[in-house]
């Protein structure tokens, strides 16, 4: 019996141990997550917009004439957006980042190119001069959003961040070398923008692969963060007026639009960040136990002409520049200024005819497809006669400097790629994957048990 009892142990190891060490490697790989989940987690300030349909669009009269958002039905995939525009202070962090990195290589030209515009502060019949000193600079606006940006700035803090949110990891896997700064997703960038390779720097050798039998790629925890596309902004800032959004989201049978189950085009719904069309609750009624915001408005924008923060005390929105980026909470998912205070810088470019020639699904125009589908009918080239080329992007949400109309999210303007004022910033998106289906118990998992 010994004998045969060896035997069958034997063929039990056999079937059983690659398994076991399976598991074993697995729980290994866990540990690892959770160790750099425990640094930092990459989905922090984030807010998860469940996907759904809406109506894309002006749900009011486009009073400048331009019909270039006419209402239609979409959809958007589950994605995540910050609960904050980008702010001066973590704009910071990313200069000095770029500065300790490139500067003692000689590639200087780098933190330039991704230094903020401040002189966008500068008018010829006013005085702004402190704010092109202190607005980027000074402590006391630490919390207030990053302006004077381009839109190709702003496309390269989002690589920055996506490294930065998967620099941990891939360290405690040991797939790079902690002393060496990793540049996955700026590699591209970085290397467009100075071509030259100082003291051998470049996007490959700067994260040395202790691993080489290993695939970063493949370690990679989280999908890219970008800006959002027009329709994913759009999406975000409509759900943020829905009176019944809290409950659709937190109900884990119903999706964004279950109130509406045939995806009607609805233009009943608010456009501003206050109850109703025209001025009726634009008043903060009710009073903060932490500071009185009781009797203020809802958004940070301009009343009329000279009117940017009421009377002296009358304030309407306290606020004559851009306020901090979580003075005005619009959404009862936890989404701050996404109307007024700053524009925001989308993904796609701009074309006026977007509504015809767009598909219904996660709708969005990139590089790829600049004209649309008859280029004789629709060109646009830089210097002829049309103020759109393919370096206009979009830009949305109304700012402090603009009237209440533009804080309609069907509303859209646009701006070279390459440009940059003091009302537009920005707030990064993330792809949000396997939450298209609604289900709270895994929305309350922590980050890494999500994903894997």
């Amino acid at each position: 019996m010994n004998f045969i009892n060896s035997i069958l142990l034997f063929f039990a190891i056999l079937l059983i141990g690659p398994s076991m060490l399976s598991s074993n490697e697995n729980k290994a790989i866990s540990n690892n997550i959770i160790l750099a989940a425990k640094t930092e987690d990459p989905y922090a300030e984030t807010v998860l917009m469940r996907g759904g349909t809406f109506a894309m669009g002006m749900n009011q009269e486009s009073i400048m004439g331009e019909w270039n958002n006419n209402l239609r039905r979409v959809t958007v995939s589950s994605f995540r957006i910050d609960k904050y525009e980008v702010s001066n202070k973590k704009y910071r962090a990313y200069i000095h980042w770029l500065e300790k990195i490139f500067i003692p290589i000689g590639r200087d030209s780098i933190v330039r190119a991704a230094l903020p515009d401040t002189s966008v502060w500068k008018t010829e019949l006013s005085y702004n001069d402190p704010m092109v000193e202190g607005y980027f600079r000074a402590n006391a606006f630490n919390d207030y959003p990053v302006v004077g940006v381009t839109w190709e700035q702003a496309n390269n803090y989002c690589r920055w961040r996506t490294d930065r949110a998967n620099e941990n990891t891939l360290i405690k896997y040991k797939l790079i070398d902690s002393k060496n700064p990793y540049i996955g997703k700026m590699g591209l960038a970085t290397n467009t923008i100075d071509s030259s390779k100082s003291n051998g720097f470049s996007s490959t050798s700067s994260s040395t692969s202790v691993n080489r039998g290993k695939n970063l790629d493949d370690y990679i925890m989280i999908p890219d963060f970008r800006l959002p596309t027009e329709a994913e902004w759009e999406y975000a800032a409509k759900v943020s007026s829905q009176k019944s959004s809290s409950s659709n989201f937190n109900n884990p049978r119903a999706g964004a639009n279950s109130t509406r189950p045939n995806a009607s085009l609805v233009t009943s719904e608010s456009p501003f960040p206050w109850n109703s069309n025209g001025n009726e609750g634009i008043r903060n009624a009710l009073p903060s136990k932490k500071d009185s915001k009781q009797g203020m408005f809802s958004a940070n924008f301009k009343n009329g002409s000279g009117d940017y923060m009421g009377m002296v005390g009358y304030a309407n929105d306290g606020a004559g520049y851009p306020s901090k980026v979580n003075a005005f909470l619009q959404s009862s998912v936890g989404v701050y200024n996404i109307r007024g205070n700053v524009n925001e810088w989308v993904a796609d470019i701009y074309r006026p005819m977007n509504n015809i020639d767009m598909d219904d699904i996660n709708p969005y125009r990139g590089n790829n497809n600049l004209d649309g589908d008859d280029t004789n009918i629709s060109s646009y080239e830089t210097g002829g006669n049309t103020l759109i080329s393919n370096k206009s992007r979009v830009y949305k949400g109304g700012s402090w400097k603009d009237r209440p109309y533009w804080l309609n999210p069907g509303t859209r303007r646009f701006l070279d790629q390459d440009k940059a004022t003091s009302a537009i910033g920005f707030r990064c998106a993330i792809s949000a994957f396997g939450v298209d289906s609604p289900g709270v118990e895994n929305d309350n998992k922590p980050w890494w048990k999500r994903i894997f």
